[in-house]
């Protein structure tokens, strides 16, 4: 299912369904999950299960779902499907004025406060979000990254009614583990079973402390740029190859998902210094590398990188 999975990460839910019907003999998992599938984005109306009795937010929320199916499915449609996005969110928000989604997100954020919610909009590149959740809680940690160590605010967020258009993706089998912005990080804590382990010490932590630093000292970075560096950071201080396999999994060349097409790069990078080649496809042969070598590799990567960003 991680092949499957990461189609649907790349916002190709045709490709994905094209790689699950391939799988033979299916199981009873697959037939299950290829029914969930056609219901959800194949059907003229998909019944969705939407966690809150508040009509308005339900109201929100399917306006949202509504567009993470047509884009998912077609996203040479992705500026359209926006446009009517907004103008859905303007009539549940009784506003005749004409204006851009991001002020219109905002409006929403207002009201989603009042009900005692909190609300991201925005872009998870390259589709809209939102994010929705009800409870928060902070936690302060002292993260160690390449050469220093910074102190960090975590805002542990849990009991989402919308979780970006990755979760909707994936039914939430996978999701962002959380973004950094100017008031700390925020981890989607679900994704999390035990905050002492890599998953979430190194694959979240490292990595979104490093994007607190690059946003100070490298400003102006792309999204791509940024997951570059903190992809890098993961395979740093991962202790085996499980982070670089799942790297290799994910990654497509196509700059406009910035978390695929960093893993592309890195691999393409990795493949270089170390085989000498373009591109090593096959994780058979990097698990004959000592691990070590490939996270001193990292390391030298992402110094190069810094040195050229200083420059």
């Amino acid at each position: 299912m991680d092949r499957f999975f990461s189609l649907c990460l790349q916002g190709d839910i045709n490709a994905a369904m094209e790689y699950l019907n391939s799988i033979q003999p299916k199981t009873n998992e697959i037939e299950k999950l290829q029914q969930m599938y056609k219901e959800r984005f194949f059907s003229q109306k998909s019944d969705e299960n939407i966690l809150t009795e508040d009509n308005w937010i339900r109201d929100v929320v399917s306006a949202y779902y509504d567009y993470f199916r047509t884009v998912l499915t077609n996203a040479d449609v992705i500026n359209n499907a926006e446009v009517n996005l907004n103008k859905s969110l303007r009539r549940l928000l009784k506003i005749e004025s004409p204006l851009n989604i991001d002020e219109t997100e905002n409006e929403l954020a207002a009201i989603f406060t009042e009900k005692g919610y909190s609300f991201l909009g925005g872009v998870t590149p390259p589709f809209r979000g939102a994010y929705i959740w009800k409870r928060t809680e902070t936690v302060h940690f002292n993260v160690e990254i390449p050469h220093q160590s910074i102190p960090v605010s975590v805002h542990m967020m849990s009991d989402f009614i919308l979780d970006g258009w990755m979760g909707y993706a994936t039914f939430n089998n996978r999701s962002v583990g959380g973004w950094a912005n100017e008031d700390g990080l925020y981890c989607n804590i679900k994704r999390y079973k035990d905050l002492d382990d890599d998953q979430f010490q190194v694959s979240y932590l490292k990595h979104e402390a490093q994007h607190v630093y690059d946003y100070t000292y490298f400003p102006g970075l792309k999204s791509y740029e940024l997951e570059y560096r903190a992809k890098l950071v993961e395979l740093i201080y991962s202790k085996n190859h499980f982070i670089l396999e799942k790297f290799l999994k994910d990654a497509k060349n196509d700059a406009d998902f910035p978390h695929p097409y960093a893993s592309f790069n890195i691999i393409t990078n990795l493949s270089s210094s170390i085989f000498n080649k373009d591109y090593e496809p096959n994780i058979n042969v990097w698990l004959e590398k000592d691990y070590k070598e490939i996270s001193s590799t990292a390391l030298k990567l992402f110094e190069k990188n810094s040195n050229e960003l200083m420059q």
